[in-house]
């Protein structure tokens, strides 16, 4: 709000900044910056601070802490994206009105988004344990050559009982997290579905008769 709010003032913050020392700017005259050194500071103060928050996420004790701080800086950064990002303004604006043009604001907050986003998929990455094979050595069929002992049987049974298992603790640990923008919440379904999917889906083919 407060850089929206800023943006059509450019002439007038040029006037400041050459005038007085300003404590994100300390250069003055021609030496002085233009106004992408004070949204600068504003996106980094705010970055700072949203990390402070997702931080005390944490500190509940709670077991879906972690999983709720990462979806917490998944929303902020796309908000953020969305709100001054390249796309959040017509392309046709005043002279005087301020946009973020370069490329160091899109570059910081996606670096950011997904690097939360990968945090967040690897609390699902454990689902994946149980879908490893199963060693042929391991395997003992009865006289007629084609199916599996009980023991045998057991064995791939209890890969998928403890990949259900785990699907089920793990959805329940996240299913009252919220994403409440639509793309933002395909692109992270997509992202956990990718995580295990195709991994049981080999591992079901292979061991599913």
């Amino acid at each position: 709000q407060a850089i929206q709010s800023l943006s059509p003032f450019m002439s007038a913050y040029r006037s400041v900044s050459k005038r007085r020392a300003l404590p994100w700017d300390p250069n003055m005259g021609e030496d002085a910056g233009e106004m992408d050194s004070f949204v600068r500071y504003l996106v980094m103060r705010l970055l700072n601070s949203l990390k402070g928050n997702a931080l005390d996420y944490t500190r509940d004790g709670r077991d879906d802490s972690q999983a709720k701080a990462n979806i917490f800086m998944i929303n902020n950064a796309f908000y953020l994206l969305e709100e001054l990002g390249p796309n959040s303004m017509p392309a046709t604006l005043d002279e005087e009105t301020y946009r973020i043009s370069g490329s160091w604001f899109v570059d910081k907050v996606t670096k950011l988004m997904e690097s939360e986003k990968s945090k967040y998929f690897g609390h699902w990455e454990a689902l994946n344990a149980h879908l490893t094979a199963v060693d042929t050595n391991d395997l003992e069929y009865k006289k007629d050559g084609m199916t599996l002992s009980y023991e045998s049987g057991k064995l791939i049974k209890q890969r998928f009982s403890g990949f259900n298992e785990s699907f089920k603790l793990t959805w329940e640990l996240h299913k009252s997290l919220c994403i409440i923008d639509p793309r933002l919440r395909l692109q992270v379904q997509q992202g956990v579905s990718s995580v295990f999917l195709p991994r049981y889906r080999r591992f079901f083919e292979k061991y599913k008769r």
